[in-house]
């Protein structure tokens, strides 16, 4: 089942989406495993078979260890790296352990953009994607949100974010 929230105007094309998580085999054996913090993790790029790490993948790992040190962030390892020259932020898809909730890691994604928007000029707008998955633990499944808009769209999803609609969507 794959179902937009509804936390935007009809006429808003952004995205914020939910989708469980059919093979969830990588993500159980990273909570297995006691991790906590947030894991990087690298996907196939489109019909290609190659792993490949987002484009701000490094910059939002270093942009964490540095302003928030109490999270414990991790990545998988990859050779190669998409490249873009725009004003799009292409965040790396992370598994979230049980300490670092969904609500927290979306307050990180804004605090990074922020920072990152200071050199923007006048009237230049960015679009932000990133995915981020995690566990339901009322309904015992893994779970994955897709973001696809603006900085004004992620700042309503972080307002009207209400956790526990979100869980029993």
């Amino acid at each position: 089942m794959r179902g937009k929230l509804d936390i935007f105007d009809k006429q808003d094309k952004n995205i914020v989406e939910e989708i469980p998580v059919s093979d969830n085999s990588e993500y159980a054996s990273f909570l297995k495993d006691g991790n906590n913090g947030i894991l990087v993790v690298h996907e196939k790029y489109r019909n290609s078979d190659e792993i490949v790490a987002q484009p701000d993948s490094g910059q939002f790992i270093k942009w964490i260890r540095i302003n928030h040190p109490e999270i414990k962030v991790e990545e998988q390892l990859y050779e190669k790296r998409l490249v873009l020259h725009s004003n799009e932020y292409w965040l790396p898809v992370v598994f979230l352990a049980s300490d670092v909730t969904l609500p927290i890691y979306l307050n990180l994604v804004a605090s990074y953009l922020y920072d990152m928007s200071k050199g923007l000029l006048k009237g230049e707008n960015q679009r932000i994607h990133f995915s981020a998955v995690y566990e339901d633990k009322k309904k015992g499944i893994t779970k994955r949100i897709n973001f696809d808009g603006d900085e004004n769209s992620l700042q309503k999803t972080i307002k009207r974010f209400d956790v526990n609609q979100f869980m029993n969507y």
